[in-house]
């Protein structure tokens, strides 16, 4: 095989773990059909690349390879036209792989750019985390709270059915918050049922998908807040009659 770039012999080497294929001009590596992952795994296994920049971790644009005017090269094995590709999206180090053999030619450095993209910096980590974690802590709290909302708004319509309607419409009720207070507390388990019909009428259809759990939980919001809209919209028809 030759390089894709000075048309020199590639010589065969062994590279962490792995016999790979190298120009001794260049300095760029071919790797055959998993032997690129082999190498970067090694890499980072043995603690031998060094951590990002928060400049590196922080880019302030993803760029695409028609932008970075990165010529088309042939494939060391087959000799065909190699695909260039963002790896991993957004890392901006192009690559190159051929379409038939699946290998994948590295350019001076760029593995071990590779393995630095996906190591990161221990630092931005650390601090992800722990934004996640007060995130995860605040919607915990956020969700409690709505939650003993949705029980008072519950417990209001109960008394005052009760008080309106007696014993019937206290049963009435009760049989209405079942749908609205399940949608509201266990809307992310409802969201992933499929295969259910939420009606006896054979015309409706069937939940054939999931769905999303915050819609769950909005649409129990919604029927929650119904009768109050009703009730609005009754006292402001009335007032109307009477003018």
């Amino acid at each position: 095989m030759v390089c894709p770039i000075c048309n020199n012999p590639l010589k065969t080497i062994e590279y962490h773990g792995q016999t790979i294929d190298i120009c001794i001009k260049c300095a760029g590596m071919w790797f055959d059909e998993g032997e690129l992952n082999h190498v970067i795994n090694s890499m980072l296994s043995k603690d031998k690349v060094s951590d990002q920049t928060i400049k590196e971790a922080y880019k302030r644009k993803v760029l695409a390879s028609k932008e970075d005017n990165i010529p088309l090269r042939n494939c060391p094995r087959c000799n065909i036209t190699m695909n260039t590709f963002n790896y991993a999206y957004d890392s901006n180090v192009f690559l190159d792989k051929c379409p038939s053999c699946k290998g994948i030619w590295t350019d001076s450095g760029e593995a071990r750019l590779i393995a630095k993209h996906i190591k990161g910096n221990p630092d931005i980590t650390k601090y992800a985390k722990a934004i996640v974690a007060i995130q995860k802590k605040r919607s915990r709290i956020a969700s409690r709270k709505a939650k003993a909302i949705a029980l008072g708004i519950a417990c209001f319509y109960l008394i005052f059915s009760s008080w309106m309607y007696g014993l019937a419409g206290f049963l009435l009720m009760l049989r209405f918050l079942i749908l609205p207070l399940a949608c509201i507390f266990f809307g992310y388990e409802m969201g992933t049922l499929t295969g259910v019909r939420f009606s006896l009428n054979p015309i409706r259809p069937v939940v054939n998908k999931p769905t999303p759990g915050m819609f769950v939980i909005l649409i129990g919001w919604v029927l929650l807040f119904l009768p109050i809209i009703a009730t609005l919209i009754m006292l402001y028809n009335d007032s109307n009659m009477f003018r």
